[in-house]
């Protein structure tokens, strides 16, 4: 079990933000112990997708990531609220800050972390857009 002083970021900051591989190991650990993160705000650069039919002002904003090869390649993201906040086409970068919440979610089929937008800006694809967990 992966306790707070083992993660690579500081849970107790806010925004709580994640570069690269250590947005992989928020998605995760946020799977698990959705109770860490409810309620706190998080920043990280993502591409957007946009999975059909999700509910209208939602997105995902989210990253490649790979644990062995390239024939393992997933998508990690969660539901995004845009709320006020512009969503921007699918397949664009952007750096966006949200708070989470873990809540039930129709497209789950029940309970999952949802993220509420405060603020979603354009931005470049970072140098190395897909997670690596092979090292």
């Amino acid at each position: 079990m992966t306790t707070e002083e083992d993660l690579p970021f500081d849970i107790r900051k806010e925004p709580i933000v994640l570069e690269d591989l250590n947005y992989g190991i928020w998605y995760l650990d946020a799977m698990e112990h959705p109770d860490r993160y409810d309620g706190k705000e998080i920043e990280y650069t993502g591409i957007v997708m946009m999975p059909e039919g999700f509910p209208k002002g939602y997105f995902v904003a989210g990253r490649m990531a790979m644990t062995c090869c390239a024939n393992d390649m997933s998508f990690l993201g969660y539901a995004c609220r845009a709320g006020k906040e512009q969503i921007y086409p699918e397949r664009t970068w952007v750096r966006i800050r949200a708070k989470v919440s873990f809540e039930t979610f129709s497209e789950y089929n029940g309970k999952g972390i949802v993220l509420y937008a405060q603020s979603v800006q354009k931005t470049r694809q970072p140098a190395e857009p897909v997670i690596n967990f092979a090292g």
